[in-house]
């Protein structure tokens, strides 16, 4: 088994300086590298447990004449032995055999479909949570060689990123893969569409509606908009001491039961004014109709083209981006004032989707744009300065040895107390620079987020 002890790069480096911080970034990074370590053990292990789990099959099947009756035909005798195993299995690891079998079919996957993803799962690279996006997100494909490609992309992918994350990258690569449309498959998905009840325990359920993605972020983000601003006229926190989640499941019942929020007729003419918006990255060529290259819903994944062409053209709550044909990426423009404007606001959300700190997957759109080079220390208010990050994680950049700078194409660098180094990659890959001819500074009596600046000639509409 392998040893829990690591020896860290910052170790090194404190053997050869003395100094307080050194010590104290030495021992920090030792713990870390520890804590990491039984991460991987922990995955090695539940790889572990998939081999033996085929091996108990395998040796089952193989073996069905000594555990069924000898008056069975074959086929019968294996699938009996079959049952049997799984059921041993249930018993010995406490669990259901219902959850059993599908840790049966899992395994067999894996074994099966996905090598590669199996081959990083036993070196302890990716764990339980990221195997199962990858089996997911893979499931139903019947090309064997996307199949392939997909294993190996995804694989590679899984051990620098979430898991979170994971599943939106793998629903953008497996969308560029299918042989059949984006268009063709969400026609059919949406013939699907309904409303079901799920009950739960103490006197609770669940309310699930299946429609077009489109119209699900819009739902979200409009009770996101009313829970916020009754949040605000609410004024003193002991007078309504609901949290977001709560107060957004109270406006949908009252607005579902009832017609109108909690705060009666009144907010509900308020609440009618709200406009929720969404973001619909569009490639122009797409835009066009020369080309049915799936578009980008923030929030959610890719969309079939038609409804990115609809949203883009004629939806008031949607902020259309276009991306460059070729390479696809959206061209920033600098800024030379300390508060970011709403457009560049707007294309930071898109780009970014996610909170910027490793790790962390709250919506860009529940976040604040950050400076990563303090304004205070000649930090520009551009897009190649900018990143969006959770209300605690500003704190650790300026407060605590949480260090952050841009690289090229929208990535981030983090480099942690211990000394640790993290990538963050973008959800929309972007040019390294402005283009000089899209390049504009807005006069400090415009900046702010009030509303939108007129475009300079020939720039694109974003």
């Amino acid at each position: 088994m392998p040893s829990a002890t690591v020896q860290s790069p910052a170790i090194v480096a404190g053997a050869r300086d003395s100094s307080p911080y050194a010590i104290a970034q030495g021992g920090l990074s030792e713990l870390i590298d520890a804590a990491a370590q039984t991460r991987r053990l922990e995955a090695m292990h539940a790889a572990m447990r998939v081999d033996l789990i085929n091996l108990a099959i395998d040796y089952a099947v193989r073996s069905a004449e000594a555990f069924t009756s000898p008056t069975l035909s074959p086929t019968r005798r294996r699938d009996l032995a079959r049952r049997a195993v799984v059921a041993e299995l249930a018993t010995a690891l406490r669990l259901p055999e219902r959850t059993m079998n599908r840790l049966v079919s899992e395994a067999w996957t894996l074994a099966t479909v996905l090598p590669a993803t199996l081959a990083a799962f036993r070196a302890g690279a990716l764990d339980e949570t990221h195997v199962r996006v990858i089996i997911d997100e893979t499931a139903g494909l019947e090309d064997a060689d996307v199949r392939a490609r997909l294993d190996l992309e995804l694989s590679s992918r899984a051990a620098t990123t979430t898991a979170a994350r994971l599943r939106r990258i793998a629903r953008r690569l497996r969308e560029q893969a299918q042989a059949d449309t984006i268009a063709q498959r969400h026609e059919r998905a949406r013939a699907e569409r309904r409303l079901e009840l799920d009950p739960a325990r103490d006197g609770m359920a669940w309310l699930h509606l299946h429609v077009a993605a489109s119209d699900a972020l819009l739902i979200r983000n409009r009770l996101d908009r009313v829970a916020d601003d009754q949040a605000a006229d609410a004024g003193d926190p002991a007078t309504d001491a609901r949290t977001p989640d709560q107060l957004r499941a109270d406006i949908a019942r009252d607005l579902l039961l009832h017609g109108v929020p909690p705060l009666g007729e009144a907010f509900h003419v308020a609440a009618a004014t709200i406009r929720p918006t969404v973001h619909v990255t569009v490639p122009v060529l797409t835009l066009l109709g020369v080309d049915d290259a799936p578009g980008e819903l923030d929030g959610y994944g890719p969309i079939d083209p038609d409804t990115a062409r609809r949203l883009a053209a004629h939806a008031p709550s949607f902020t259309r981006l276009l991306t460059h044909p070729v390479s696809g990426t959206v061209l920033d423009v600098d800024r030379t004032t300390y508060r970011p404007p709403a457009d560049l606001v707007r294309w930071l959300r898109v780009r970014d989707e996610t909170c910027r700190f490793p790790g962390c997957n709250r919506r860009a759109a529940r976040c604040d744009v950050d400076h990563s080079a303090d304004w205070s220390a000649d930090g520009r208010t551009a897009f190649d300065n900018l990143a969006h990050l959770c209300p605690q994680h500003p704190h650790l950049k300026h407060e605590t040895s949480w260090s952050v700078r841009h690289l090229e194409h929208g990535r981030l660098e983090w480099r942690s107390p211990a000394g640790r180094r993290h990538v963050t990659e973008p959800s929309l890959r972007i040019a390294a620079r402005p283009a000089p001819s899209q390049t504009r500074s807005i006069p400090p009596d415009r900046a702010g987020p009030a509303g939108p600046h007129p475009a300079p000639p020939n720039a694109p509409p974003f």
